[in-house]
């Protein structure tokens, strides 16, 4: 005769096994799914699951090469609000400057001190590659190296100088018996670039003041008479105090980039408009010398990041870039437009492309890069 139960417990245990196969047949077929998606590559789900349980708890740093209050620094900050959001795991992002010599002591420091283990992020003075180029001593770095994540916004440049100042137009200025002074952070400054890029073009005499921490401070040194003159990105007139210098007409604007017209300018001859036939070479070079231009706000992570950390990281930034909150913010503080960008695949192409250049269009970026 049965206990009272004993079917029941029987039972029981049956349905036990039952489950406990139906769980291990659960758990080996993830475990077959997580090796089928690792033998053939994909940027998968296994790889998210531990990229997930990598960045889960974990802090990300965003190195700024630039101080604070720069359009570098401003777009870092919008980045490290947003950026943890979609990373897998949501780790904390946090940000920190390191200004410097245009931006080359921050890469030196990403690049040669920096633990490649996807947890430290820079924000790029993104005209660096051309210090590169031209053998600058200082430079420990390849840019074709680095782990590049993405970039979002273009930004073409422009110059504009102080209204009380004698230099309102191209023509003026060479005819200027005392050169403009130039505000500059530094010779591998995007401001240096292409203040240097058109006193070939125009074959006109600049004077740059190097030195200044930031682009703030560029301003500051304008505001106190340092300074006449500052070339920088179409985007920097929609913040402080550039747009109270617009609206007060405190600045003129002299030329900008070009080929197409920034909508944030008032009306101003490009470059091309105003370059005598002569100066063709140094035009031709634009495409080189500007290209930073293409990649206005680009991130990047150490050499040697795991191929799949990059890739959650190159993955994550562009979906931070699809986020309509991050749109929003990105159009009030940098006016990007929501479709400008670069994915971390197309940067690293780009920028490979750029850098590498022949013997004789090196020799070119030199003698215009020198020191003035």
């Amino acid at each position: 005769m049965s206990r009272p139960g004993a079917a029941v417990a029987g039972g029981r245990r049956k349905f036990d096994m039952i489950s406990r196969g139906t769980s291990s047949s659960k758990c080996r077929a993830i475990s077959l799914l997580a090796l089928f998606f690792s033998l053939f590559g994909f940027p998968s789900w296994a790889q998210t699951q531990g990229a997930k349980s990598f960045y889960e708890g974990k802090t990300i740093q965003i190195l700024v090469a630039a101080g604070p209050g720069a359009t570098t620094d401003i777009s870092a900050r919008l980045v490290a609000r947003f950026f943890g959001k979609h990373v897998p795991g949501n780790p904390n992002v946090l940000v920190q400057n390191v200004p410097g010599a245009g931006g080359v002591v921050a890469a030196n420091q990403v690049y040669n001190l920096t633990k490649p283990d996807g947890l430290t992020l820079l924000a790029v003075t993104r005209s660096n590659y051309l210090d590169q180029m031209v053998g600058k001593p200082e430079v420990k770095f390849d840019f074709r190296k680095f782990g590049w994540i993405g970039s979002f916004n273009k930004a073409p440049m422009m110059t504009a100088c102080r209204s009380d100042t004698p230099y309102k137009s191209i023509a003026a200025i060479r005819a200027a018996k005392t050169p403009p002074r130039f505000g500059q952070a530094g010779t591998g400054s995007i401001s240096y670039v292409f203040a240097n890029l058109i006193s070939k073009t125009f074959d006109m005499k600049i004077k740059n003041v190097l030195g200044y921490g930031s682009g703030r401070e560029i301003d500051l040194g304008m505001e106190r008479g340092e300074a006449d003159c500052r070339a920088t990105s179409d985007i920097t007139v929609i913040r402080t105090p550039w747009n109270r210098w617009v609206k007060e007409h405190w600045v003129t604007f002299v030329v900008q980039q070009g080929p197409e017209k920034s909508r944030l300018l008032p009306p101003v001859p490009t470059v091309a408009e105003l370059a005598p036939p002569e100066s063709k070479p140094y035009l031709n070079l634009m495409d080189v010398m500007l290209a930073y231009t293409e990649f206005d706000r680009p991130y990047t992570a150490p050499p040697g990041v795991p191929k799949e950390r990059l890739q959650i990281l190159r993955e994550s930034f562009e979906k931070m870039l699809k986020d309509p909150e991050f749109t929003a913010e990105a159009k009030k503080l940098v006016d990007w437009d929501g479709a400008a960008f670069l994915t971390g695949e197309q940067l690293q192409k780009k920028i490979e492309a750029t850098v590498t250049q022949p013997p004789d269009v090196i020799k070119r970026i030199k003698e215009i890069l020198e020191e003035t």
